[in-house]
């Protein structure tokens, strides 16, 4: 249910890295009449695109790649992925230049499927040359025209502005810090309490009941009551009040899909068991209900397309960190500090990767906070001295529920490429993770 952000908010965050004073630039860089250069090949920009302050030949080369799925078939010229890219050199390294793009924060979240509005012309270019001529950078031309033009199908808009409001509120209550029961504990025993005190809400499997069919609504009220416990989770957590609010609320958005996915899944294995095939295993999708791979999630709401490969599309992501994840967790039985590390691990790496600046910074010092925290229950605690390889175990487990993540994330991209939902969120990355 993500959508495309919009071009105000992208152009707030992108603009301030975007200009650049004409008595500082450097030599060969061309500036517009507005200040601004392309980040990815130092041109004048012309405008903001996919989120960052971009020419049009380099915005175009990176609406190709994502829409004609170039990236696997691109290889680094020079062997070491550190082409350089800028104007220097015509014909560029496609995949350094791709990289690039990704490092300077585009996103394919509006990246518009059938633009091209001369088609015919493409048709007449021989496949052999259309790729060098198409990515490479043009030479520095006076009167570029500004491209503002986005062809876009009517959706509706779900407002969403209330929830987001209550989520705010649960980050940035100060309140939750103050708890006395908090007053001794160290961070990753906050975590693990604020965790414990969420699952001591599950029911057992027999007073569950099982869900064979979701409407929309349904799925999204669910969603809306585990985001709210993870607010809260967050916000117990010493390090995340040291983010501005702003940053909280990103954060949030990053990692709380993922969040839940994952500890519904150690949750279902500590339930039913690790052994059961997979096309027989139970999913607690909350605390009071369970559903198997039947389950019928009818989002003819909010899409056009074909229901059944919809239907799959996403659930299937949850079934693959079931498959890889569960005989692993089963053998391990995390212990419930020992989840509350797993999962701030997960969230903490995935907003550094995501978010970058001072979520970097202090995700770093927490990890560190973290990693002490469980070295002292180990040790005063659980009186072993010897767990190196088990929270090698545990961290293999993280990598596979990111790696899963990312996969997941790369179909939301294609989701939107292909205009698979008519409706978006007044928030539009509010179900990006």
């Amino acid at each position: 249910m993500s959508s495309e952000p919009s071009t105000s908010s992208m152009a707030s965050e992108s603009k301030p890295d975007g200009l650049v004073s004409p008595g500082l630039q450097s030599p060969g860089t061309s500036v517009s009449e507005n200040g601004s250069i392309c980040k990815v090949c130092d041109l004048a920009s012309h405008g903001v695109h996919f989120g960052v302050p971009s020419c049009r030949a380099c915005a175009a080369f990176f609406r190709r790649t994502i829409v004609m799925s170039r990236t696997k078939k691109y290889k680094c010229r020079g062997g070491h992925n550190s082409c350089a890219v800028n104007t220097s050199d015509r014909y560029q390294c496609r995949l350094c230049r791709y990289n690039k793009c990704v490092t300077m924060g585009m996103t394919a979240n509006n990246v518009q499927w059938n633009r091209d509005p001369f088609p015919e012309s493409r048709k007449k270019r021989s496949s052999d040359s259309s790729e060098d001529e198409e990515d490479h950078i043009p030479l520095k031309r006076p009167c570029d025209p500004p491209s503002h033009i986005l062809m876009t199908k009517p959706k509706r808009i779900v407002d969403v502005t209330i929830l987001c409001t209550k989520i705010q509120k649960i980050l940035n209550d100060k309140k939750i810090g103050e708890n006395p029961k908090l007053k001794n504990l160290n961070c990753l025993e906050k975590m693990e309490l604020a965790l414990r005190e969420w699952r001591a809400k599950q029911k057992k499997e027999e007073d569950m009941e099982m869900i064979s069919k979701l409407t929309v609504h349904e799925m999204f009220a669910m969603c809306e009551h585990q985001m709210l416990v993870i607010a809260n989770w967050l916000a117990h957590c010493p390090f995340f009040q040291k983010l501005e609010p702003s940053e909280r609320y990103r954060m949030f958005k990053v990692v709380w899909n993922v969040w839940r996915r994952f500890e519904r899944v150690e949750m279902s294995v500590q339930m039913f068991g690790k052994d059961t095939p997979a096309c027989d295993m139970k999913f607690a999708i909350s605390e009071k209900y369970y559903v198997t791979p039947q389950l019928f999630i009818d989002i003819s709401k909010i899409t056009d397309w074909p229901m059944s490969p919809m239907n799959g599309l996403f659930r299937n992501f949850v079934r693959k960190l079931f498959d890889q994840t569960a005989v692993q967790l089963g053998h391990l039985e995390p212990s419930s500090m020992e989840m509350a590390y797993m999962l701030s691990q997960l969230c903490w790496q995935l907003a550094a990767q995501a978010l970058q600046g001072k979520v970097m910074e202090i995700a770093e010092i927490q990890q560190e906070e973290l990693a002490n925290n469980l070295h002292h229950h180990y040790l005063q605690i659980k009186r072993r001295s010897n767990y190196a390889g088990r929270l090698v175990k545990l961290m293999s487990v993280v990598n596979i529920v990111k790696r899963i993540q990312l996969e997941r994330k790369t179909t939301i991209q294609l989701a939107k490429v292909f205009d698979f939902f008519n409706v978006e969120l007044s928030d539009p990355d509010f179900f990006e993770g």
